[in-house]
């Protein structure tokens, strides 16, 4: 919160104040009241003065004099407020560069304060103390700010052990000063948890290694997807993820395949087999298990054929033989009625009835001759239907086969089984529409994969022109699955990978600068604007460390409390004042004094200011307003009391709340201090 913000504050709660004396003055004349605001003018009081102008406008409205008398004295406010700010500005400006050991920078800070308020005691002794500090250090200074200057910026690069040796140095020089001790202990903190880190990371790597030398990929991606939350922009790191995913995705591939292969070697489906270790082949060129089991599988192959062939050979062998028997016994059944026919026949030559009955015997021999050679080539027949059905055994078994594949979706081992039925037997009708069937499904495939590829780099486009680069990274992802190498997609998850990383570097300079803003801010105890760079650092989500700072302050606050002045809720009528006393706090820790307030809005409909003042025995000598916002929980303000003059130049020893329109819920109250 900057000052012009307290004194808008303070000049708000000093009109309240001069509207309750106007109450309590009403009955006053209008000339009694323009000499009572003469008085306090001429005295410098012109918060009391513009109260009487005001009221004595009230009895006189449109007064010229009254009215020219009040623009004057709303003026000089505005005046000893801007004379306040200039003060507050050099002042702040002195500490912090008192604090980084400027003080040379600090004391010119400190005289530029004096000039506005040249009685002030703090900024006086401050001046003395720079002034001592460098007659002191007048040999010493530039060896000292040059060891704490590259020690900084040797820190700021992460070169711990040299920022450590320039801090050492630093502190040898000057033994007494805190600052080089402070950022000792920061250095070897910062190495000691960057060391930690590492060896980490490096673990992680290692472990990842092991796991991918054993071809545990998925080990070893979980592995390599812990050590990039260590270090995301790890080159090697995201360069072995890459790695083990690619890997991944043939292992799995080629796994899938060898598996299948090896049941069909063990259904001794040798063919099958092959074809898939062939496969695999095409996956991993040259692999030495697919590559041993084709050489093993081709002589089984070679013997399968042979026995099949063997077989078929012995079985048509068989058939013809037993027809040329069959043949040759009745030839020589023919052959030997031929001759009895012929002998019978010249035996009754001479008998008529002999001749004819030897015609006839003749005419049954030729008859069953003619029956002999119906039952052979019904025999061969009977041979050739077996052989065909032998054939289409063989084509169905084929069929079954591939019929299996194409039910398990496997179309690919599919359409090779099919092509073998048409080899086998030519035309095969069911085969052909089967491998008709299986291309209109891999077009099917290819243009889904097409549609697919073409929705995941449309929203990866869409996603980029959006500066939504993360999320355009996971869509060209997505589309190298569906078409691995594809050189668009590859061109553009490169440029989005450059956009995030660029982007993501912005945001880490923004972070470094608001992070040091807040460190620099912490280190000279500024907590309100430590607090405002820690926030803004934090809603940039990189980090953890801002949070854990903020934290960190509103510890170093509570445990530096000087006064408790209220723990347990206190409920406040509209417009009741509750004054909380305390005894005077020393001058030397008044400029680093905290008010931490806790309110509850018991009417979370409402939003409504509410009054902080603070005085001594003197009267009032200032205050801020708090917007308290329409919720019910409870919010806590932290508000740097110190920064008011009239806090640290005054002895002041009560703090009073005024809640306006609307009651309030007041929880802790205490007044602290930075160290």
């Amino acid at each position: 919160m900057n000052k012009r913000f307290f004194f808008s504050i303070f000049f708000g709660a000093s009109l309240l104040m001069g509207v309750n004396v106007a109450k309590a003055q009403n009955a006053e004349s209008y000339e009694s009241l323009m000499k009572k605001g003469n008085d306090k003018f001429n005295a410098k009081d012109y918060i009391s003065a513009k109260t009487y102008y005001e009221m004595a406008l009230k009895q006189k409205s449109g007064d010229a004099t009254a009215k020219k008398k009040l623009d004057e004295t709303v003026k000089k406010i505005q005046e000893d407020g801007a004379r306040q700010e200039v003060f507050y500005a050099h002042l702040d400006a002195g500490d912090q560069l008192f604090g980084q050991q400027k003080y040379e920078e600090a004391l010119a800070e400190y005289e530029a304060a004096l000039k506005v308020f040249p009685e002030d005691k703090y900024v006086g002794g401050q001046a003395d103390a720079a002034r001592a500090i460098l007659k002191e250090r007048q040999d010493k200074q530039d060896a000292y700010d040059n060891a704490m200057s590259l020690g900084e910026s040797l820190l700021a690069e992460d070169n711990y052990d040299a920022a450590i040796m320039q801090f050492e140095t630093a502190s040898q020089i000057f033994p007494a000063d805190k600052l080089p001790k402070e950022k000792l202990t920061e250095a070897r903190q910062k190495k000691q948890l960057y060391e930690e880190k590492v060896a980490r990371f490096d673990k992680l790597m290692e472990d990842a290694r092991q796991q991918g030398l054993r071809k545990n990929y998925e080990a070893a991606l979980e592995k390599i997807n812990q050590a990039l939350e260590l270090f995301p922009n790890d080159i090697e790191a995201n360069a072995k993820r890459n790695e083990f995913q690619n890997a991944k995705g043939i292992a799995d591939q080629y796994n899938g395949i060898i598996a299948a292969a090896d049941q069909l070697y063990e259904n001794k489906a040798y063919k099958e087999a092959k074809a898939q270790y062939q496969n695999a082949l095409d996956v991993v060129a040259g692999d030495a298990y697919a590559t041993d089991m084709i050489a093993r599988l081709d002589p089984l192959i070679a013997e399968q054929d042979a026995e099949e062939a063997a077989r078929i050979a012995a079985e048509q062998e068989a058939a013809r033989l037993a027809a040329e028997a069959e043949a040759a016994r009745l030839a020589a059944e023919a052959e030997a009625a031929r001759i009895a026919a012929e002998q019978e026949a010249a035996r009754i030559a001479a008998e008529q009835e002999a001749a004819r009955l030897a015609a006839e015997e003749a005419a049954r021999i030729a008859a069953e001759q003619e029956a002999a050679r119906l039952a052979a080539e019904a025999e061969a027949a009977r041979l050739a239907a077996e052989a065909e059905a032998a054939r289409q055994a063989t084509i169905k078994s084929m069929l079954d086969a591939a019929d299996e594949l194409f039910n398990q979706q496997d179309y690919a081992n599919a359409k090779v089984k099919y092509q073998e039925v048409v080899a086998f037997d030519e035309g095969n009708a069911s085969a052909t529409a089967k491998i008709q069937q299986i291309d209109g499904i891999f077009a099917q495939m290819a243009a889904e994969i097409e549609e697919h590829y073409n929705h995941a780099m449309g929203a990866g486009n869409t996603a980029m022109t959006a500066e939504k680069f993360a999320e355009a990274i996971t869509h060209y992802q997505s589309a190298l699955i569906y078409k691995p190498e594809d050189p668009t997609a590859t061109a553009q998850l490169a440029a989005a990978e450059k956009a995030e990383n660029d982007r993501l570097a912005v945001l880490r300079a923004q972070y470094d600068k608001f992070v040091k803003e807040g460190d620099a801010n912490f280190r000279s105890n500024t907590f309100d604007k430590a607090i405002e760079a820690y926030t803004k650092a934090e809603e940039l989500g990189l980090e953890t460390y801002p949070t854990e700072m903020i934290a960190r302050i509103g510890e170093i606050i509570e445990q530096n409390k000087l006064y408790e002045l209220n723990s347990e809720p206190l409920l406040l009528a509209a417009g009741q004042a509750q004054r909380f006393e305390f005894n005077k706090i020393e001058v030397a820790v008044r400029r680093s004094n905290y008010i931490i307030i806790k309110v509850r809005n018991p009417h979370p409909e409402k939003t409504f200011p509410m009054i902080v003042s603070f005085g001594g025995e003197g009267g009032k000598n200032g205050g801020f307003v708090l917007p308290i916002a329409a919720s019910a929980d409870e919010k806590t303000f932290i508000f740097r009391i110190g920064s008011q003059y009239k806090w640290f130049s005054e002895d002041n020893t009560w703090i009073e709340i005024i809640s306006e329109n609307n009651e309030v819920e007041i929880g802790k109250l205490e007044v602290s201090r930075s160290n």
